[in-house]
């Protein structure tokens, strides 16, 4: 190494040191570092003085704690959110691809850089690369790589294109006793959405996908065990199964990510060593580089108000740094007496340099921490689910009403916020004919839909069931009350006689002490019922084959996952409640809502794929006790066409997505705290009208 002093017009010159002559750069753009006892000193002195550590002097010391603890809890609850919003800003502009990773861990990853690169080292006693003969091992086994955290692509694509342009030399070579590359995996995981949208966009990605060979998924380290993610078996034999990514990968990458985590000790970073261990088949390695102590980026974070915890940060934009000591990772990672379930230390070191600008010859002092650990060849494939079986989704189906009387009973004392579901604006053609007497304007753009035909009459009475109704829609609420105010005996809108059904005991009963509600009794044009709408081919008698509109506000995604038993009797009651020519009108959550990127931040939320628990806040057994207490509730986030598929049979007059941004004010690190830690938040939900032929 290169010993090396920053010159005055270094990017970090509160670290004082002495210049370094020109000619030790020769051109480069980086030289390694070597760090003396004198400038570790220096530097942990600055840290020392810094706001966010002055703040913990004993004087402050409990309520700057009791404040990081919400600031953090906010931070985990909004990682998600503000990392999408960092990839739709920036899409696929912002990291270089990484060519270096032959280089950095050349056991792993040299044999896809051409046979003639590999020494004595990286050569078993057949003059094979060391790759090919892993312990336990056969010739043709496919090669599985899993990168965590992998953002848009920028260093699992080029080892897929290395691996291409190796098979093609391979497939054009003359020599019949080359050894033969494996068939190489890949399978990227990021909880960002829109990375895995833009990277499964790229065209060497979509190549290797349609050959079988790569998978991309939303997930979240700190939350989700790699046994929710179902893959298909890529073997060459023609007896394809399903597994998971559990035990399945011969390396895996973590590149930066777990510093976005959260802090060392704490429970998220805990979780996410783990889910990172159990990927890894016997004999398989975890590589890692991240931001080590010390680093010029964490004494400039460290000079605001930017703390969430010893050592970890929140920058600018909402996500999070923590910044690691070797001995974090060998916390983490690492067998010792009392542990024997992680991994083998292999190498562990900091990485050390200075980076210069050649445009003003700033510098930069980089410190990186990066190490390769292997899981025991003799270590048991952990082969349990870290979801609920099949067995608790049929236990949550049990206790659905409990748990939804605990619900509405906690929201007679807590203000809830409405999801949208006015119905005059989002279903305009079903509820036209009484826009005058609301006296409603349309919103928005308008919508592609086609109108209903023939119109409701004045002499029409249209019959409307609210299907899981909760406390009851309030714009029908609020129009039952307007028809019975405007009673003249000489209408121009056509009656409504509607019926609110739920599964609550305790909504239906709020509901009826709702005065709007009560108005409507005087002219028996209310109804409600405790209604189970999972039950098979059970309706109300006066209901079948009666009702113009059914609506299906936020209540399927209650019900269970998707093609479950309950899901498919509720969709079929709906049907046979509908005359021929009634509507669905159907609003509901979409993939990747906000709130299911929160929900993948909560330890034991996830029920399973898409499937959670709301309300399951904390981790770990506390999550586990609130469940048996029958707190909390279902929620499934549906894509486009599992609804169009649900509502098979049905004229499709609108199905689509709908899309909502709320951005927050300011863009400071106070207006961040202000804000709950997003500056935005991004709804998706579906919407569609369905006719009964």
């Amino acid at each position: 190494a290169v010993p090396c002093r920053l010159a005055s017009n270094s990017t970090i010159d509160t670290i004082n040191m002495t210049t370094t002559d020109n000619a030790t750069w020769k051109g480069d753009v980086w030289i390694d570092d070597n760090w003396t006892a004198e400038d570790k000193a220096k530097a942990l002195e600055l840290l020392a003085s810094s706001p966010s550590v002055q703040a913990k002097q004993p004087q402050h010391h409990e309520q700057q704690q009791q404040r990081q603890v919400v600031v953090f809890n906010e931070f985990r609850r909004n990682a998600s959110t503000n990392w999408n919003s960092f990839y739709e800003q920036n899409q696929t502009n912002f990291f270089k691809d990484r060519h270096y990773l032959h280089k950095a861990f050349p056991h792993e990853f040299a044999w896809l850089y051409a046979h003639s690169s590999y020494n004595n080292d990286e050569l078993d006693e057949s003059g094979n690369p060391r790759l090919y003969s892993i312990p336990n091992r056969k010739k043709n086994d496919d090669f599985t790589i899993v990168e965590i955290g992998c953002g848009v692509g920028n260093a699992i694509l080029p080892l897929l294109e290395q691996h291409t342009e190796l098979m093609h030399k391979h497939a054009s070579s003359d020599d019949d006793g080359d050894v033969s590359p494996p068939r190489l995996n890949i399978h990227c995981l990021d909880f960002a959405p829109t990375a895995i949208n833009l990277l499964k966009q790229d065209p060497r990605f979509r190549a290797a996908a349609e050959e079988g060979r790569a998978t991309a998924h939303v997930f979240d380290l700190s939350s989700m065990h790699p046994s929710t993610i179902s893959t298909s078996s890529s073997s060459t034999n023609n007896d394809k199964q399903t597994t998971t990514l559990a035990n399945s990968a011969d390396v895996a990458i973590l590149l930066f990510c777990l510093s976005a985590i959260g802090p060392h000790p704490s429970a998220a970073l805990s979780r996410a060593a783990r889910h990172a261990m159990d990927m890894l088949k016997p004999g398989g390695t975890l590589v890692i580089r991240d931001y080590g102590r010390l680093d010029e980026a964490q004494m400039k974070l460290s000079r605001g108000e930017k703390s969430l915890g010893s050592n970890f940060y929140r920058k600018g934009d909402g996500t999070g740094c923590y910044y690691f000591e070797l001995q974090d990772l060998k916390d983490l990672f690492v067998n010792d007496g009392d542990d024997c379930t992680k991994l083998e230390l292999l190498e562990l070191d900091y990485i050390q340099r200075v980076y210069r600008n050649r445009g003003d010859d700033s510098t930069r002092r980089r410190v990186w921490i990066q190490g390769r650990f292997r899981k025991p060849i003799d270590a048991a494939e952990e082969n349990k689910s870290h979801v609920m079986s099949i067995g608790c989704i049929d236990d949550y189906s049990a206790t659905t009403c409990r748990r939804w009387d605990n619900y509405y009973s906690t929201l007679a004392t807590v203000k809830s916020s409405e999801l949208p579901s006015n119905l005059f604006q989002i279903f305009p053609n079903e509820f036209s004919p009484w826009q005058s007497l609301m006296k409603q304007q349309k919103k928005g753009k308008p919508q592609n839909v086609q109108p209903l035909e023939p119109p409701y009459t004045a002499s029409d009475n249209v019959a409307i069931v609210d299907l899981g109704c909760g406390l009851g829609n309030t714009s029908l609420l609020n129009l039952i009350q307007s028809l019975q105010q405007h009673q003249t005996g000489d209408e121009v809108s056509p009656k409504v006689n509607a019926h609110f059904l739920d599964i609550s005991g305790e909504a239906i009963r709020q509901l009826c002490n709702d005065e709007r509600y009560q108005s409507g009794i005087a002219s028996d044009s209310v109804a409600s019922h405790v209604y189970d709408v999972r039950q098979p081919l059970k309706i109300p008698t006066h209901l079948e084959q009666s009702v113009d509109i059914v609506l299906l506000l936020f209540a399927m995604s209650a019900i269970g996952p998707y093609k479950c038993d309950d899901m498919s009797n509720a969709v079929t009651n709906a049907i046979k409640m509908l005359k021929p020519g009634g509507v669905i009108l159907f609003r509901d959550y979409g993939r990747y809502d906000d709130d299911q990127l929160q929900l993948n931040s909560v330890s034991g939320a996830q029920i399973c794929n898409n499937f959670y628990l709301r309300g399951v806040d904390g981790d770990g057994e506390e999550a586990k006790v609130r469940n048996r207490l029958e707190l909390g509730i279902g929620c499934y986030f549906f894509e486009l066409d599992e609804v169009r598929e649900m509502f098979a049979g049905l004229e499709v007059l609108q199905l689509e997505f709908t899309t909502r941004t709320y951005k927050k004010t300011g863009k400071s690190a106070k207006d961040l705290n202000k804000n709950g830690g997003s500056f935005e938040r991004r709804r998706v939900w579906i919407q569609g009208r369905f006719r009964k032929p």
